[in-house]
């Protein structure tokens, strides 16, 4: 394979940049320039913005003047969660310790200032008080100073002060807030680059809220910009639970306590259990949260044993939801949900709105039969309440559950199945490098590690113990099972941040069929008929109607794309290679036929001796802001590759079949072999060697939509390269994690937005 120099690469991606500008492939936004605000500099703030200028700025409790409270639609719940920063009639004071500035310019609503602590000291701390008790669901922050190496909390906790009789009272001390904490790294190498954005969720009551920093990747702290969204306090945590049968050591109470891992569990061997829950007041109530199942699971396929199909582990197989309004006599609120054709579906987490809101006394629920470990009934079995929570008619604040993320194994069971450990062992080995990729992004997944547990540094499997948390932040589906559809993504609670792995070593094909004219067993797999045919286009509906986050690495971003394009109808398998070859081609810019020959594999892998792949990107695309940094630095060559077919670039052209995806970043491709893919798809000549050149996107993202659906090319998700290549900054080593942090940043967006 010929590759390009350097020099010439950097100024291809520029022209390429351009050009993917001008056709609109590559959007165009502005990111505001962070200014120190040591320096004081302070812009007019935008039309509508809470002015939170303090009375004196270089007071140390900054006073703010009571304002107008935010303004929320009388008949219903606001469009967006309330920010309680933002809220001028709530906040009482803001102050920092150890501060070169004014503590209320990380509140003004402005990222170009910010508070910057003081240089030198020991500890930083960022307080800010409320005049009465407030709710918060999420603290979200913007740090450092344009650049991800400095200025970036690493060392750090959140505290509370908790309401005494409904009231706040200075004298009640900080405690320590769950999940919003991190000891940071034992050794913190030179250049570290962390994530500019960070969110915790926390769901706390709150008086006043403390920010306490020990350690930053460089220099003081600094920052730029802090919210605290409201979300609805769950009134079931001051009621009494009580129930008909529990296993010792796992009461009612556990169910209302707010906790995943303490959990009810119902006394062995019978086949109905009931959950009341009574409320110290009757209470108007307009929705019902409930998580149930100890975790999910999967058990072989009926069909020919080849597969797994999802399930949940200790649930209930069915049940009633109740509501009493005496306390006494009970009418049904909602079953155990069923898909459109009758069948069950396997919902651990499910948000029930009551039509027709009224005063209760009690909740109920009601369970039938209970499945075992394997997710199927069982006589024996006890079913597991991990959540009852329950929220007033009048609480306007929207309920903003924590994410949980599905990891789809985007490869066909038949080809799995003869693997060594089989079908689960390639489930676990796509979730274990989710679980250490994102642990330090959701806090929960620190603790859910079984998938990193059950697996060795060789891919073996191994024997785990199970854990209270199992199934808090993380679960399994394989891509042809077909529990995995839009009805389970857009019906749990909150929908997952669905993410599609890469590929193993199989081909795209017409249909799916094995092939050994190689001299071994292989694979051709056509993923778009539904999952009843081994494909996984069932799910192409929850792609087109953007009912969850979802993210595809390599050749997930690749099933991403077909599912996208595919059509409503699925006619012939002839159509199916129609659509693959709309969508996809080889990196040779050839179709896909047969298998790759060597010259078409595109392989840089960290531990590996392969030149890097050199990636061009917007960057005024949010998913790369940390990595392009004040330079504007727009080439990285730091992301892992491994594949030989790549989304077509023409594809995403207005009338293609992803024209509502649009190209954030892209690579070229350059061999002897390189031809031309199309009209609109033309290779041009390597301008350092013989061969010819091609381009690749690398990453695109969907346009608009309720969720956002990110697809990228590379294996992000896995491991980052050790040093930084040539011509790439030393913090580059770390562009793998910065690019998930923005991706998850931007889920987060979205699933804040949608609660409800």
């Amino acid at each position: 394979m010929i590759r390009v120099s350097r020099r010439a690469r950097v100024a291809k991606h520029l022209t390429i940049l351009a050009t993917l500008f001008s056709l609109g492939l590559v959007s165009l936004c502005s990111k505001p320039t962070v200014k120190r605000a040591i320096a004081g500099e302070r812009p007019t703030r935008a039309k509508g913005a809470v002015a939170l200028a303090a009375i004196a700025s270089d007071s140390p409790e900054e006073l703010l003047p009571e304002r107008a409270p935010v303004d929320v639609p009388r008949d219903g719940r606001p469009d967006e969660p309330r920010d309680l920063l933002r809220d001028g009639s709530l906040l009482a004071f803001v102050q920092a310790a150890e501060s070169a500035n004014a503590a209320a310019n990380a509140i003004d609503g402005h990222e170009d200032t910010a508070w910057q602590g003081a240089d030198g000291a020991a500890q930083w701390e960022w307080k800010v008080a409320f005049r009465k008790p407030a709710h918060v669901g999420v603290l979200r922050g913007v740090f450092g100073d344009g650049a991800a190496t400095s200025g970036i909390p690493v060392a750090y906790h959140w505290e509370a002060r908790a309401p005494r009789a409904g009231g706040c009272d200075e004298d009640v001390p900080f405690t320590r807030i769950r999940d919003a904490e991190d000891a940071g790294p034992a050794k913190l190498a030179s250049h570290q680059a962390e994530a500019t954005r960070k969110s915790w969720f926390v769901d706390v009551d709150a008086c006043a809220l403390r920010m306490v920093i020990d350690r930053t990747n460089g220099g003081p702290p600094m920052i730029r910009e802090l919210a605290a969204i409201e979300s609805a306090r769950d009134v079931l945590l001051d009621a009494v639970a009580t129930d008909d049968g529990a296993l010792a050591g796992f009461p009612a109470e556990n169910a209302i306590d707010g906790s995943y891992e303490r959990r009810w569990v119902g006394e062995p061997g019978r086949s109905k259990w009931t959950l009341v829950v009574r409320l110290p007041q009757a209470t108007s109530i307009d929705r019902i949260r409930l998580v149930t199942g100890f975790d999910a699971t999967a058990h072989t396929r009926r069909s020919n044993g080849i597969g797994r199909t999802y399930g949940v582990s200790w649930a209930p197989v069915s049940y009633a939801l109740e509501a009493s309004e005496d306390g006494v006599r009970f009418t049904t609120l909602a079953t155990a949900p069923k898909r459109e054709d009758g069948s069950s579906l396997p919902l651990r987490r499910r948000m029930v709105h009551v039509a027709y809101p009224r005063p209760l006394r009690a909740i109920r629920l009601t369970m039938y039969g209970a499945t075992g470990e394997t997710g199927e009934p069982d006589l024996t079995a006890s079913p597991v309440v991990r959540e009852i929570a329950a929220y007033r008619s009048g609480d306007r604040a929207h309920v903003i559950p924590s994410p949980w993320i599905l990891s789809v194994n985007a490869n066909p069971a038949v080809a799995t199945h003869g693997q060594r450990g089989g079908e689960i062992a390639n489930d676990v080995y796509f979730a274990k490098f989710l679980q250490m990729r994102l642990a330090s992004l959701v806090p929960g997944l620190k603790r859910d590690d079984r998938y990193a547990r059950a697996m060795g540094l060789k891919g073996e499997l191994l024997d785990t113990f199970r854990s209270e948390n199992d199934g808090a932040a993380l679960e399994s589906i394989e891509s042809d099972d077909e529990q995995l559809d839009a009805a389970i993504l857009a019906q749990s609670s909150p929908p997952p941040i669905t993410v599609l792995s890469g590929s193993n070593d199989w081909e795209y094909g017409a249909r799916t069929e094995s092939d050994t004219t190689t001299g071994r067993k292989r694979w051709h797999w056509d993923p778009l008929p539904d999952a009843l045919h081994g494909g996984m286009g069932q799910l192409h509906r929850a792609v087109k109607q953007r009912v969850a986050p979802m993210i595809g690495f390599c050749g997930g971003a690749q099933i991403l794309a077909l599912l996208e394009a595919k059509p409503e109808r699925r006619d012939t398998s002839e159509s199916d290679a129609q659509t693959i070859d709309a969508v996809l081609r080889r990196t040779t810019g050839r179709p896909i036929r047969g298998y790759a020959s060597p010259s078409a594999v595109e392989r840089a892998w960290p531990g590996e001796s392969q030149e890097r792949e050199e990636i061009a990107f917007d960057p005024a695309e949010r998913l790369f802001w940390d990595l392009a940094g004040p330079s504007r630095r727009h080439v990285t060559r730091a992301f892992p590759e491994s594949h030989a077919d790549v989304v077509r670039p023409d594809a995403f052209l207005p009338g293609g079949p992803l024209s509502r995806f649009v190209v954030v970043a892209q690579s070229e491709f350059c061999s002897d072999d390189v031809v031309d893919a199309g009209p609109d798809d033309p290779a041009f000549p390597n301008p350092s060697g013989k061969g010819r050149c091609v381009h690749m996107p690398e990453v695109f993202r969907a346009r608009e939509g309720r969720y956002p659906l990110i697809g990228a090319q590379f294996h992000a998700e896995q491991r980052d390269f050790p040093t930084a290549a040539a011509g790439d900054p030393p913090e580059s080593v770390a562009d793998p994690r910065l690019f998930i942090a923005a991706a998850y940043e931007t889920i987060v967006d979205a699933l804040i937005k949608n609660s409800h």
